[in-house]
């Protein structure tokens, strides 16, 4: 072998694996293109999900949170019939021990 053909070997083997480097950087990107593809889709399904959860709470919550504030009209309701009913069995002894304290004089 002279060293024409060996240079010629060189060349060619220098020029394959050039190819090969080449092939594998451009295989890299397209690999490296895809996985961050996947990772934004993952992420946008996670968001979607996590944004459908928080809703999912937050309507339950707000249920949660209405029912407690009817819980509390209703008592407040109950409370001041209670309140009224008092007033109108007994207004007119209030009335005079009222007048009672207040003018010192004993109603007959």
């Amino acid at each position: 072998m002279d060293y024409a053909e060996m240079v010629s070997q060189i060349m060619a083997a220098e020029q394959g694996a050039k190819a090969l480097a080449d092939e594998a950087r451009e295989k890299r990107q397209q690999m490296q293109a895809g996985l961050e593809k996947e990772v934004s889709a993952l992420r946008e399904d996670y968001m979607d999900r996590a944004s459908h959860r928080l809703e999912e709470v937050r309507q339950t919550e707000d249920a949660a949170a209405q029912e407690a504030l009817t819980r509390l009209d209703e008592r407040l309701d109950r409370t001041m019939k209670a309140v009224e009913a008092s007033y109108e069995k007994n207004k007119e002894r209030w009335v005079d021990a009222l007048f009672s304290m207040i003018v010192g004089v004993e109603p007959s």
